[in-house]
C-alpha cells in the first residue's frame, strides 16, 4: 500500500495550487437544453439517454453542478402511472454497494411508500447491457402506500460516477415492475464496460460493533496537516480503486447505525470509517492521518491524529481533526459545528 501511495502522491500534489477556502453550497439546478426528441450523452462517460425507454417519455435533464457532475433526468408514461427518475453522479468513493445501500434506505425511509423493510427481498447484482460482469444491483419492492403499489432500484458503475435508477408505479406489482426495470434497462444506451469490473456483492452487517469514547478536537494541526489531511482521503480512496491489485475489501454497514446518516467500515476496520450523507456520492471519511513525512522518506515521528474529510464529487474538504477515532455522532456534530477549513479539487481528468 506505501509504495502504491507514493507513485500516486506526486500527481495529487500538483492539484495543491488549487487549494482554497471551502467550497459554497450548489446553485440550484441547471436545466440542460436538449430537445425532446434527441438523445442526449453524458460527456465523461459516454453514457446515453434516449427521449424514450420501455413506453415512458423522457422529461427534463438539470445538473446541479456546472461540470455534469450530478444530473437527473425524469421518465413517464401517465396512463400506464409509471416514473422513472435516473441520477448519473460523480464521488470519489465509487462503491456499488455501498451507495446501494444508501438509496435502499432512502426509499425505506419513506413513509408514504409503507415498505416493510424486514419483508424487502434481497438485492440481486446483474450485468447491465454491454458488461459481463455482474457489477450492478438492483431490488424491486411491493409499496403499501395509497398511490405507490411498487417501487424498484437500480445502481451501476460507470468508471468514477454511478448511475442509479428509480421506478416506481401506481399499478403494477413488484414482479411487474421488476420486468419492467428490466426493458427500462435495456433501452438506454449504454457505453462500453470498463476493464476490470467486477460482480457486486450487497453490504453485509459489521460483525461487531465500534466502541469509541469521545475525542479531543484538535484545531491548530498547522496548514501542513490540513493539506496532507486533503489529499489523505484521495490517496486511500485512489489506491483501493485504481491498479491491478486485489480488489479492494469490501465495506460492512456498522450495525445499529440510523437510516438517516449510514455508517460503513472497509474491511470491517476498527480505526476508520466513512459516514455516506445521504446518498448521493457524498461522505465523511474518518481515520489515522497519513503522515507525509515517512512516505516521502523523511522519518515521520509526529504525534497520531485522526483526520476528518469530506469526499466530493471532485476534490476533499478538510474538517477539524481528533487526538483519537471519535464516535460517528462526534465526527457530525464537529463537521457541522466547527466549519471546513480548506478544500482541494483531485485535478482528475474526466476522460481518465
Amino acid at each position: 500500500m506505501r509504495l502504491r501511495i507514493r507513485t500516486i502522491l506526486l500527481p495529487l500534489l500538483l492539484a495543491l495550487p488549487q487549494a482554497g477556502p471551502a467550497q459554497q453550497p450548489q446553485p440550484q439546478p441547471r436545466t440542460l437544453e436538449v430537445p425532446a426528441t434527441a438523445a442526449w450523452q453524458h460527456a465523461a462517460t459516454q453514457m446515453i439517454l434516449p427521449s424514450a425507454s420501455a413506453g415512458l417519455t423522457r422529461g427534463a435533464i438539470e445538473d446541479s453542478t456546472a461540470r455534469e457532475f450530478d444530473v437527473a433526468a425524469t421518465y413517464r408514461n401517465r396512463d400506464e402511472g409509471l416514473l422513472a427518475t435516473l441520477y448519473l453522479y460523480k464521488t470519489m468513493t465509487p462503491d456499488i454497494a455501498l451507495w446501494f445501500d444508501r438509496a435502499l434506505a432512502a426509499i425505506l425511509m419513506r413513509t408514504e411508500y409503507g415498505i416493510d423493510a424486514g419483508a424487502a427481498p434481497a438485492a440481486a447484482a446483474f450485468a447491465r447491457p454491454g458488461a459481463q460482469a455482474a457489477s450492478g444491483l438492483r431490488i424491486a419492492l411491493d409499496a403499501g402506500g395509497a398511490e405507490i403499489r411498487s417501487t424498484a432500484l437500480a445502481v451501476v458503475p460507470l468508471g468514477r460516477y454511478l448511475l442509479k435508477i428509480r421506478l416506481s408505479s401506481s399499478r403494477l406489482d413488484r414482479a411487474a415492475l421488476d420486468e419492467r426495470l428490466t426493458r427500462f434497462i435495456e433501452g438506454l444506451r449504454w457505453p462500453a464496460a470498463a476493464a476490470g469490473e467486477r460482480a457486486a456483492v450487497p453490504v453485509a452487517p459489521c460483525a461487531t460493533p465500534l466502541r469509541l469514547r469521545s475525542a479531543r478536537v484538535l484545531r491548530d494541526s498547522g496548514m501542513g496537516n490540513v493539506l496532507s489531511d486533503a489529499m489523505g482521503g484521495m490517496l486511500i480512496e485512489r489506491a483501493e480503486q485504481d491498479g491491478d491489485g486485489p480488489p479492494p475489501r469490501p465495506y460492512c454497514r456498522e450495525p445499529g447505525a440510523t437510516l438517516a446518516h449510514g455508517v460503513y467500515r472497509r474491511g470491517g476496520a476498527t480505526d476508520s470509517y466513512l459516514i455516506a450523507l445521504g446518498d448521493d456520492g457524498i461522505a465523511l471519511s474518518i481515520g489515522q492521518a497519513l503522515d507525509l513525512s515517512a512516505l516521502l522518506g523523511g522519518g515521520g515521528g509526529g504525534r497520531t491524529r485522526f483526520s476528518m474529510t469530506m469526499l466530493g464529487r471532485d476534490g476533499t474538504t478538510v474538517y477539524p481533526s481528533f487526538n483519537r477515532l471519535p464516535p460517528p455522532a462526534q465526527a457530525l456534530s464537529v463537521a457541522m459545528e466547527g466549519g471546513p477549513r480548506i478544500s482541494v479539487s483531485s485535478g482528475d481528468s474526466e476522460n481518465r
